[in-house]
């Protein structure tokens, strides 16, 4: 699902960038009807899609975040309920300031964990996406020719930067399955000197 809402977030980028091609070439005479309505269905239907998608997929990445913790803590319980993490994950705003803390837990309480650097680069790709997607709406609400492609040029941007999210915070999932660098590196240190030992023996 992760990668199906980053598919469509690309293809939403590139609609609105045709749609925003097109609004440059014709801007001082009339486009084709042709070109107006497949460059304005392209933005519609990948548009409505996406979010559709991503929607999906953000039920699906707190599914997984839920589960994640559920197995950090085992045998106790997660010191935080289900429902104030699906609320917290979820809820718009709430969740661009409690997932980082959420993700932080699950690392400390994890074995197999991203490094604080994945986390930041997670988080800052979300705050670009938040950026983009606020700058777009209130440029949205101008009026205008100028301003309506202008608002499709920064969607195109917002679809991009979207895109960019999903792969980071897919980066950071699998990061929890895979063997941290911190461990693996002490394991592997670990080994060698055992080896050493017993060849001395």
């Amino acid at each position: 699902m992760m990668r199906a809402a980053g598919a469509w977030f690309l293809a939403t980028a590139v609609a609105h960038g045709l749609r925003y091609a097109a609004l440059v070439w014709y801007a001082d005479r009339l486009a084709p009807w042709w070109l107006e309505a497949l460059t304005t269905a392209l933005v519609w239907v990948t548009g409505i899609v996406a979010i559709a998608v991503g929607i999906a997929a953000a039920v699906t990445a707190t599914a997984w975040l839920v589960e994640m913790r559920r197995r950090a803590y085992a045998p106790v319980r997660d010191p935080r309920s289900r429902a104030g993490l699906w609320v917290g994950a979820l809820l718009v705003v709430v969740n661009f300031f409690r997932l980082p803390v959420y993700l932080e837990e699950l690392r400390r309480a994890s074995t197999r964990a991203p490094s604080r650097s994945d986390l930041r680069r997670w988080w800052a790709a979300w705050a670009v996406n938040v950026l983009a997607v606020t700058v777009a709406l209130w440029r949205g609400s101008g009026e205008g020719p100028q301003a309506a492609a202008d608002t499709v040029l920064l969607t195109a941007l917002a679809a991009l930067a979207a895109a960019w999210a999903v792969r980071e915070t897919r980066g950071v999932m699998r990061s929890f399955s895979d063997p941290s660098p911190r461990f693996t590196r002490r394991f592997i240190a670990a080994g060698i000197l055992e080896a050493s030992a017993t060849r001395k023996d």
